[in-house]
């Protein structure tokens, strides 16, 4: 028996078990239409294990991206990362002059993947302290939330929003609670963004205003995270 008459064997077993199959059998009128569906359902198992193969790719390479962010201090490992340094590590588009039309390169699929996810959303727990004593016994807590208007003129606006934007919501939160209203009311108080707004990141690292306008993907920051901030002043 050749290779041939094997394939078809094999094929009409299939077929006449997807016949018999809940759902599947009402598109099989003929042998056409059951040959159709069978390499339907073959093609969608390929599509489906090719999809699973580049989600766990994307999930290995992502993991290994925290992990060399998360080394190390924040100053040394921004100065060394190289999604940073490199302009040319992501996509560019550029104009063919002979055409007149605007053309993107696309990088690498390792490179793509290879990327911290932007910050959609976090948690912040913020106490005030004042003359190195703490105000509050239960800190502020917030959930902020980072809409697209917020970073959508950055460098590189697929890395979400800056550190920048994540310590001057915190600073307003702070400026509208009752405690701003009592503290104020007492005497003028002289706060500013850069002066008075700590930001820590899950590590407890302090977040200097030298990297505020790095985006918060890069500094040990996940979305969801639980991180703390404090308003200082003497």
């Amino acid at each position: 028996m050749t290779f041939i008459d094997n394939y078809f064997e094999y094929e009409t077993r299939i077929i006449d078990y997807l016949n018999t199959a809940p759902y599947v059998h009402q598109f099989i009128h003929d042998k056409l239409s059951g040959r159709i569906t069978l390499f339907l359902i073959v093609v969608g198992i390929m599509a489906f294990i090719n999809e699973l193969y580049i989600t766990i790719e994307m999930s290995f390479l992502q993991k290994e991206t925290y992990e060399e962010l998360e080394k190390g201090k924040i100053d040394e490992s921004l100065k060394l990362h190289r999604m940073l340094i490199q302009d040319d590590y992501h996509s560019k588009e550029y104009l063919d002059k002979k055409s007149g039309i605007i053309i993107e390169d696309f990088e690498d699929r390792d490179k793509f993947f290879a990327k911290p996810v932007h910050v959609a959303h976090l948690y912040v727990e913020c106490n005030v302290i004042r003359n190195g004593k703490e105000l509050l016994s239960v800190p502020y807590r917030f959930h902020l939330e980072f809409s697209p208007e917020e970073f959508e003129d950055e460098k590189r606006p697929e890395f979400g929003c800056t550190l920048r934007v994540l310590r001057t919501k915190v600073y307003h939160l702070f400026r509208d609670s009752e405690l701003y209203k009592e503290l104020n009311g007492e005497s003028e108080l002289n706060i500013t963004v850069s002066k008075n707004v700590k930001i820590y990141n899950t590590l407890s690292d302090v977040l200097p205003t030298s990297i505020d306008d790095i985006q918060l993907c890069f500094l040990k920051i996940q979305t969801g995270d639980h991180i703390k901030a404090e308003i200082t002043w003497d």
